[in-house]
């Protein structure tokens, strides 16, 4: 059985994106593909071992 307060949170958060405007909508989705993507790779990155872990983080993060 569904919880109801869960269903009124899910209902709330979509009231909300729906009054975004169609930039806002579009600069959250992008962020939300970005960090889906990153996400993963900081975690390598960060619990990786010393030597692996400046290799990845060369990668992603270029010294200037």
């Amino acid at each position: 059985m569904a919880d109801p307060k869960r269903d009124k949170d899910h209902e709330d958060l979509r009231e909300r994106y729906k009054q975004l405007s169609t930039s806002k909508k579009v600069v959250l989705i992008v962020f939300l593909i970005w960090f889906a993507q990153a996400l993963p790779k900081w975690t390598a990155a960060i619990t990786a071992d010393d030597e692996l872990s400046a290799r990845i983080m060369m990668i992603f993060v270029t010294p200037r």
